[in-house]
């Protein structure tokens, strides 16, 4: 399936009557499910698999998201228009579109050590430039020696000590 129907798919849901709030439940579930599929191949495999039947999966989907109505109206509107593998393998650009539909900002967040004291500085930080609508994610790397990097959304910004050097060596 194109990607040009998934984008439809996505318009149609997001444009319909669903409220702000259930389209957070909806977010909510798929990010559930993104972290289920990616990490379990069992689960992945069983899902994309033409041999099982819609009953089966939906129940495996279930089992994941839980029982939310609008979360498992739109996971049995994805399997009515057959399109759980192309969710599967493209679900974070679902999860992009719905993140700027609820004004909400991801920010992976890097830094070679962290304490409860510098999270706090840190998030404080990001909702003033950012807003309060975030979903941070810490990343603990030592190799990046000191400093912090940030991934927003689709842009990076490095303020590393390992960025640094690496531009440094690259003059």
């Amino acid at each position: 399936m194109s990607s040009a129907t998934i984008n439809d798919f996505l318009q149609a849901i997001t444009a319909s009557d669903s409220s702000k709030e259930e389209l957070k439940e909806i977010y909510s579930s798929l990010v559930k499910f993104s972290d289920i599929t990616s990490t379990n191949k069992e689960v992945r495999v069983f899902l994309t698999n033409e041999i099982h039947d819609s009953e089966s999966k939906m129940s495996v989907i279930k089992d994941i998201i839980g029982d939310s109505t609008c979360s498992l109206n739109f996971f049995k509107t994805v399997l009515d228009f057959n399109i759980l593998s192309d969710l599967i393998h493209s679900y974070e650009f679902f999860l992009k579109k719905l993140r700027i539909i609820l004004d909400r900002v991801k920010i992976d967040v890097y830094v070679a050590s962290l304490d409860d004291n510098k999270k706090n500085m840190i998030n404080e930080e990001l909702k003033i430039i950012w807003g309060s609508n975030l979903e941070v994610n810490y990343n603990i790397d030592n190799s990046i020696v000191g400093g912090i990097i940030l991934q927003v959304e689709d842009k990076l910004y490095d303020g590393s000590v390992r960025g640094k050097l690496e531009k440094f060596n690259n003059i």
